[in-house]
């Protein structure tokens, strides 16, 4: 958890230099598919994998994404996401003398991951997407461990794999036509070795537009 504040510090000052950069303004119609859109926002979520279902309760999450407008209906973006799973109250007690394959499973990990999306909006507050990309996780009780939550993964180290992900969500205006609130729903995938740790989740972002 000492890891949260550090990433939430990066991500504000981030959204705010990037927003002190957005203050150009141009008359051009044109101008709105040169500028870069910035969203930000927080998410929480559920395992739908049955072993992390049974070791792990839920997921606390920060993401960042950037896009360009190249139609009226559709944009391109790149997304970072950091979540962190936090294992449940019953979890065995660990020891010492528990082992590496133990200690993973119920232990509270993070994942890293960048990914390259595409979204079409159906009207200016209805949308839907998908997207793709790498991912790398670390484990609370090894840092040279990542998906330790999964039997089949306990005999090494884990730590990169491909994320996706598909998103359906609506945004709402809340002061202004720049300024929105939104939820959307997403379905997640964290692929390693062929293996899928999914993770089903309400995400709730804030759109920083000029």
């Amino acid at each position: 958890m000492k890891m949260i504040p550090v990433v939430l510090l990066s991500i504000i000052t981030s959204v705010v230099q990037f927003s002190a950069a957005q203050t150009v303004t141009e008359n051009d119609g044109s101008f709105l598919y040169k500028k870069i859109y910035l969203e930000s926002g927080i998410n929480l979520s559920i395992p739908v994998h049955i072993q992390m279902y049974r070791s792990h309760k839920f997921e606390i999450g920060v993401n960042i994404r950037a896009f360009k407008k190249i139609s009226p209906k559709w944009d391109l973006g790149l997304k970072a996401d950091y979540d962190y799973w936090l294992v449940k109250k019953n979890s065995p007690i660990l020891t010492s003398e528990s082992t590496l394959e133990e200690r993973t499973l119920y232990s509270n990990f993070s994942i890293f991951s960048i990914k390259g999306n595409t979204q079409y909006s159906f009207t200016p507050k209805w949308y839907w997407g998908i997207e793709s990309g790498v991912g790398y996780t670390l484990s609370d009780a090894d840092r040279k461990f990542g998906l330790g939550f999964v039997s089949e993964f306990g005999g090494g180290a884990q730590q990169f794999g491909l994320s996706s992900a598909f998103y359906l969500g609506r945004y709402f205006i809340i002061g202004n036509k720049t300024n929105k609130l939104g939820l959307s729903a997403d379905f997640t995938q964290f692929l390693a070795h062929g293996h899928a740790e999914n993770s089903l989740g309400l995400k709730v972002k804030y759109r920083f537009i000029d």
